[in-house]
């Protein structure tokens, strides 16, 4: 049965690639019998209830076999049809090009760019070591499944990823290795000469090698990984990408093109396929029902124990309740004194982090310079509980292992490091955005006011280019009022990723009589004027009103914009902005238009920094208040 079940996937998969005429056959057709058996053996999912929070995890990191996932899970009872499969890579459809995250279908994760779900997934089984602590293994107990490729494990944030993975010893964590030796543009021996199960098993992880096609060979190497409880699992899988393609198996004309009819023709004679290949017998249907039948029936004994314990027991109740409703206090009193908002930043964190178990992150080995830590314990293979993570010097997997822990549940995970570095995490920026994760991203060292450091370390597009980011909230606080609000914006407003930017430099205090909800309008105002406006975000609002002062016979009104991104019509009709419209930010001014219209004229920084004390800064890059109001009333004149 199990080569009946197998055919079947193929022809499928193959079939929606042709009918597309587009996609990549070749993976789906190499890794059916691995997709297969863990479906079929070892996947804990319902098509009932999807989003069951006890599941299974399954990462396709492999993104560009996304033929073979949609296969699985229509015959496993998913929301995909026939229609679906069809529909392959069509606009509007199920069955994207490469998978994006949508629970509801069996989708757990939007993948594509290589090494992303293979770092993500590392995030995903933190989580669950996580809260298996909180919550008890009877409630949370599941593994994250994943079959990567070679070009997966030449990424190099997936060498981040797993040398964490190892350290933080995730033995629930099981990536299957479709070892095939092809890539696009060729034998990946060509480009490669990593042993890979050297690699791994340097970085602590429990590594086997098998014959990809072989039932009983993948059952035992899962079982194996399953026992091994101390570190993650890489099977190597050892398979032929293409795999009864009877001219194209085994060779890069198989990776990224359809077969092409005479070829998809002669594939489906190999497999004595006769009739409609989008007509599949309803026992491969059933083979996979069982399996999911005795998946339901969990869900349903897991939920029984669920209910019996909210009412049993009031302790595990309230941490549930919590847990769901992500409820976060905030005070609102840290003072008037004069401070960086990333130090503000910090109090606010470790005040939420005291009273909320369910935000978590760290630092990439920055925590004494971002000030983003939860004073607490540190999280370890020791201590599952601890809120703190030490990613090391890893930006790039720091990001997918935050999305990771905030796509699991109702977790919010952080990163925090320098704003310059967030070019290493972008790539996961992006998909947090493109998944409408509530990731938190805390950058601190916000411009060339670093000072010493030099233009390396010193950001000058940052600030537009997070912004360019579809979905992504980009907040600069301008002091410790506008801080707080930032960290009850970024940890309770739900649905997008959040990027926070902070100051080195200390700030005055700023008297405001701010609300929330003049705060997430993107920009409020902060001072009346009637002869001209700047608007300013961040540390620059205080340089804003030293050049007011500067312009003694002039009304200025002043803008504080710590979320440009949500300025929105309505916004800039409430603010009654003046004619002449000035914006001030130590960053490219390339944008500022496009969000609030006219602009008179953009105090900016074009070029890289320089290295030097920030007073020398100032008066280098002429973002003195006298140098600026001087400018102005040229404007003006």
């Amino acid at each position: 049965m199990f080569d009946k079940v197998t055919k079947s996937i193929r022809v499928l998969s193959a079939s929606s690639v042709e009918k597309a005429n587009s996609g990549h056959p070749g993976m789906p057709l190499g890794m059916a019998d691995v997709g297969t058996v863990l479906f079929k053996n070892f996947l804990k999912i319902s098509n009932r209830n999807p989003n069951w929070i006890n599941r299974d995890r399954f990462v396709l990191s492999a993104g560009h076999g996304s033929a073979l996932l949609y296969s699985l899970l229509h015959f496993n009872g998913f929301k995909i049809s026939i229609d679906d499969m069809k529909n392959f890579r069509q606009l509007n459809s199920k069955t994207a090009g490469h998978p994006e995250l949508d629970v509801g279908i069996g989708i757990d994760i939007t993948t594509g760019p290589l090494g992303q779900g293979f770092a993500t997934g590392v995030g995903l089984a933190l989580a669950e070591t996580y809260l298996t602590d909180i919550f008890g293994n009877e409630i949370i107990d599941h593994y994250v499944y994943g079959i990567v490729s070679d070009g997966d494990l030449m990424e190099g944030v997936s060498f981040e990823a797993a040398e964490l993975a190892g350290l933080w010893k995730l033995g629930k964590l099981i990536y299957i290795f479709d070892d095939n030796n092809i890539s696009i543009d060729g034998n990946v021996d060509k480009v490669s000469v990593t042993n890979q199960s050297a690699k791994f098993q340097s970085l602590g992880w429990h590594v086997q090698e098998i014959d990809g096609h072989d039932e009983n060979q993948i059952i035992n190497a899962v079982k194996d990984a399953q026992d091994n409880t101390s570190k993650p699992s890489l099977i190597i899988a050892k398979s032929t990408i293409g795999k009864h393609s009877p001219n194209k198996q085994n060779t890069s004309g198989v990776h990224g093109s359809p077969l092409g009819s005479d070829e998809m023709e002669q594939f489906l004679n190999n497999l004595s396929w006769t009739g409609d290949a989008f007509d599949h017998p309803q026992e491969i249907y059933d083979y996979f029902n069982e399996k999911r039948d005795i998946d339901n029936t969990k869900y349903d004994e897991w939920t029984s124990l669920l209910e019996e314990k909210l009412i049993t027991d009031d302790d595990f109740a309230d941490l549930w309740n919590e847990f769901n409703n992500k409820k976060i206090e905030f005070n609102h009193s840290l003072g008037k004194d004069k401070k960086a908002t990333r130090v503000t930043g910090s109090e606010v964190l470790n005040s939420i982090g005291e009273s909320n178990r369910f935000i978590l992150g760290g630092s990439a080995d920055l925590a004494a310079s971002t000030k983003q830590i939860i004073s607490n314990s540190i999280y370890s293979h020791e201590n599952r509980s601890g809120q703190s993570i030490e990613f090391g010097i890893r930006e790039h997997a720091m990001a997918a292992v935050v999305n990771g822990i905030t796509l699991h549940s109702n977790l919010i995970g952080y990163g925090s490091t320098f704003l310059v570095f967030s070019d290493y995490m972008r790539p996961s920026i992006r998909l947090a955005s493109l998944m409408n994760l509530n990731s938190v991203y805390i950058f601190t060292h916000d411009s060339i006011y670093l000072g010493e450091d030099g233009p390396t370390h010193q950001p000058i597009e940052h600030l537009m280019s997070l912004r360019l980011i579809p979905g992504l909230d980009v907040i600069r606080p301008a002091n410790s009022i506008e801080a707080e609000y930032a960290y009850q914006y970024i940890f309770t407003k739900g649905n997008n990723p959040k990027s926070l930017v902070l100051t080195r430099q200390s700030l005055d205090y700023i008297e405001t009589n701010l609300s929330y909800k003049n705060f997430q309008d993107g920009a409020y105002e902060l001072i009346k004027g009637d002869d001209l406006t700047i608007f300013a975000s961040g540390s620059e609002v205080n340089l804003a009103i030293e050049v007011s002062k500067k312009l003694k016979n002039k009304s200025v009104q002043i803008i504080s914009t710590p979320i440009l991104n949500q300025i929105n019509t309505n916004t800039l009709e409430n603010l009654k902005i003046n004619e002449f419209v000035f914006t001030l930010e130590l960053g490219r001014s390339i944008g500022w238009q496009d969000y609030i219209g006219k602009v008179t004229e953009s105090f900016s920084i074009e070029t890289f920094g320089e290295s030097a004390p920030l007073e020398d800064l100032t008066e280098y890059f002429e973002f003195s208040s006298e140098k600026i109001a001087e400018k102005i009333l040229q404007y003006i004149s």
